[in-house]
């Protein structure tokens, strides 16, 4: 009888565990972030120390094309994704000559560490003050 029972319970147990939420899903920020300022500011002639000076370090650099340095970028909120763009800086003997690609225009530019979610008031710890 106690057999029974136990199994009845592990069962439901092991079926109510089957209902749980699903898991959560981090927001992915990877790459680098571009803005059509920076780009404005790159200019022909430049030496690719300005270049990196302006825009950061590329994403990826080919060991193929010294030429060339990739600007990648993307958002994924739960596993959609909500904004994805490549902009190629292209170079002649380490000279800038021009770029390839555009930057999404948005309402509001992407900041460093927009991983985090949308803040919400009770979430927030009160920071003591001086007074």
């Amino acid at each position: 009888m106690q057999f029974r029972i136990l199994t009845i319970l592990l069962g439901f147990i092991l079926i109510s565990a089957c209902s749980v939420p699903q898991v959560y899903k981090l927001t992915v920020q990877q790459g680098n972030i571009v803005t059509q300022d920076m780009l404005e500011q790159l200019k022909e002639g430049m030496t690719q120390r300005q270049v990196a000076y302006i825009m950061g370090t590329p994403l990826m650099k080919s060991p193929y094309e010294q030429n060339r340095w990739d600007y990648r970028y993307t958002l994924e909120r739960r596993d959609e994704v909500v904004k994805s763009y490549h902009v190629a800086i292209f170079f002649n003997d380490e000279i800038y000559t021009h770029y390839e690609g555009k930057v999404p225009k948005s309402k509001r530019p992407e900041r460093q560490q927009e991983v985090l979610e949308e803040k919400r008031e009770d979430s927030l710890l009160d920071v003591p003050s001086d007074n």
